[in-house]
């Protein structure tokens, strides 16, 4: 069953599988549709509830822990939609 992370109006990404926890949604193999995050794809994404989010690798090790309003394609995308 495959699900899309939607924030803002914004397509995110799509995953093949999901889980929460109290603290957070878990995405598991994803492919991202920000392009900048594409290096991303086919990891296990955790968004936490304020928003931050952290990479994990197979190893189950976090590999990066962003805020996605820090990167500048999703930034865009959003002031686009909802200029200022």
């Amino acid at each position: 069953m495959s699900a899309i992370l939607e924030i803002f109006g914004i397509e995110i990404l799509e995953c093949e599988y999901t889980d929460a926890s109290e603290e957070s949604l878990q995405y598991e193999n994803v492919t991202f549709f920000i392009e900048s995050l594409s290096v991303y794809n086919g990891k296990i994404i955790e968004v936490l509830h304020d928003w931050k989010i952290k990479v994990w690798d197979e190893q189950g090790s976090v590999i990066d822990i962003f805020y996605l309003i820090e990167n500048g394609e999703f930034r865009e995308k959003l002031y686009q939609k909802y200029p200022l």
